[in-house]
């Protein structure tokens, strides 16, 4: 079958709901400033009275127009709230990353007053469709599925374990209980259940957004004071501080070492360096940076057959013969579209190929969307291996038949 052939066949109300989360009703709520006496508030909830263990923090969320009541003054703090207005209401307070590819739900249509926020939602990746396809707005989140959508709007990452014996320590939604627990915005149910299937009402979730906003604002920034100018007469001890202390673009142990050799290479020292102006208008970070480069985004998940493929791109140096190999996660765009512009940095001789190496990774993406649950002797798709050279370069890349990962292999003749 010829290449290319694989191409896609295929607030009216504010918030009458505002609950689900992560946490009991009767715990002591970490940070609460509630005082004996409650604080004044202009038209307080008609059914929030003073004594109410939440008062305060129910009226500054509503005071800040994160949330709000009924038209008849009420806020009804036991009604559990909906998937739909689960949607909104971290649409209102944080900005999402796109994960996966909007895919639209049989039962929200584009005319739903809450489509975008759904659909944003949608697009985290974690909030996905029944298996007739339907988001079921009307449906009431549960504790586990809240939890998870507010562990990655915060992107809050525990390094420990929950003491909730009907929680996973293993699965996402786990570590994400896990990582609320330890940011102290849930203590659970009870000190050893979390109820992870039960839903929650308005009040519960406002207090633990209300948690979950006051951690994000006592985490400390890391200074940018002490980073060096990046350049490429910068030492290699600077470079070492940067990678170490600049935390908005590398994500690495704070004991990461960073190889010499790598950074005394020509071309790999201008990806390391140079190519960072290019990474910077991502999402994207570094996950490593020393003779293997590797980068992510946010809560990237290799969907990927087993094989070779660890992280969404790799590109590593061979310190015996200077050759740079490019592996990269072919079903995920923005992988492919940075990849080729760290490519063509570092061999600007072949940059007039990468039309052609993003036309056979898009060759790629659509045959496996296709046939990715079909074995490898039995598809279609039999891969796209080229091969170009160009003076004492010899060029190999494509996907093989197994659809492991996309590479771009650069070596010497």
């Amino acid at each position: 079958m010829k290449r290319g052939t694989y191409r896609k066949k295929s607030n009216k109300l504010m918030m009458a709901t505002l609950a689900l989360a992560i946490a009991t009703p009767v715990i002591a709520i970490p940070g609460n400033n509630s005082s004996a006496e409650a604080a004044t508030y202009k038209n307080p909830f008609k059914d929030i009275i003073s004594a109410h263990p939440y008062y305060d923090i129910l009226h500054e969320m509503r005071d800040k127009g994160i949330i709000t009541g009924y038209g008849d003054g009420t806020f009804k703090p036991d009604v559990k709230i909906s998937r739909q207005h689960a949607a909104v209401l971290i649409q209102r307070v944080k900005k999402l990353n796109p994960k996966v590819g909007l895919k639209a739900y049989k039962d929200v249509p584009k005319t739903h007053q809450y489509y975008d926020a759904i659909m944003q939602l949608q697009q985290t990746g974690l909030i996905k469709a029944d298996p007739k396809g339907n988001f079921n707005p009307d449906k009431e989140l549960t504790r586990g599925e809240m939890a998870l959508i507010l562990a990655t709007a915060f992107d809050l990452k525990a390094t420990g374990k929950h003491p909730f014996k009907d929680v996973s320590q293993t699965t996402e939604e786990g570590k994400a209980i896990a990582a609320l627990y330890e940011a102290e915005i849930t203590t659970g149910y009870d000190a050893t259940t979390f109820k992870p299937n039960e839903p929650l009402s308005r009040a519960h979730y406002a207090v633990f957004l209300y948690r979950a906003l006051n951690y994000e604002k006592k985490i400390e920034k890391p200074t940018q004071t002490d980073i060096p100018k990046m350049s490429m007469d910068m030492s290699f001890n600077d470079f070492q501080k940067v990678v170490t202390n600049d935390k908005s673009l590398y994500d690495v142990a704070p004991d990461y070492k960073v190889t010499e050799f790598a950074f005394n290479d020509p071309r790999f020292k201008k990806l390391l360096i140079e190519g960072q102006q290019y990474v910077k208008q991502t999402n994207f970070k570094y996950k490593e940076a020393g003779a293997y480069l590797h980068l992510e985004e946010p809560n990237w998940v290799n969907t990927l057959p087993p094989g070779y493929m660890s992280t969404q791109i790799g590109i590593s140096l061979d310190n015996r013969n200077g050759n740079i190999s490019f592996k990269v996660d072919y079903t995920s765009e923005n992988a492919v579209n940075l990849t080729l512009q760290l490519f063509k940095l570092a061999y600007p001789e072949f940059a007039s190929l990468a039309g052609k190496i993003a036309e056979l990774a898009k060759d790629a993406r659509e045959a496996y969307a296709i046939e990715k649950n079909i074995p490898p002797g039995e598809r279609e798709f039999r891969g796209n291996i080229t091969v170009e050279e160009n003076g004492e370069y010899k060029l190999n890349f494509g996907t093989d038949s197994r659809m492991e990962f996309f590479w771009i292999d650069v070596r010497k003749k």
